[in-house]
């Protein structure tokens, strides 16, 4: 598709059932890989408004796809403007990279609960403390 994709109802991608997946191992060092990258606010320059992949020069909130790369490599796919559909390959040599936001979740639950185990270090030690 051309511009935003809106729904109404429930957005389903890909598969979760357990079922359907082996070598299934949790995400280590979640918090780790996670402070390798950062939210940015930006503007569209004007060659994505000439690649038309961006419509306008509003100010967005996102990520950048060379740094997801470096933490998960598995987060990337072609940018939908510059993919062939026939062969996948880049249209202009270029190599654009777009980042599947989705599959960062699982990476932000890893680290949150990692956090929660390390609160709970921390609480013990306190209460330890001034006990």
């Amino acid at each position: 598709t051309a511009g935003g994709v809106y729904a109404t109802g429930d957005v389903t991608a890909y598969y979760s059932d357990m079922r359907l997946k082996e070598n299934i191992k949790p995400i280590e060092n979640a918090i780790e890989k996670l402070n390798k990258i950062s939210g940015y606010t930006y503007t569209a320059n004007n060659l994505a408004l000439d690649l038309k992949a961006a419509e306008n020069k509003n100010q967005r909130i996102g990520v950048l796809a060379q740094e997801i790369k470096e933490v998960f490599p598995e987060l990337i796919s072609p940018a939908p403007f510059d993919r062939n559909p026939l062969n996948g390959e880049s249209l202009s040599g270029e190599d654009y990279m777009t980042v599947k936001y989705e599959r960062l979740v699982p990476v932000l639950i890893q680290a949150i609960k990692e956090q929660q185990l390390q609160i709970e270090e921390l609480k013990s030690i306190v209460n330890g403390i001034t006990k």
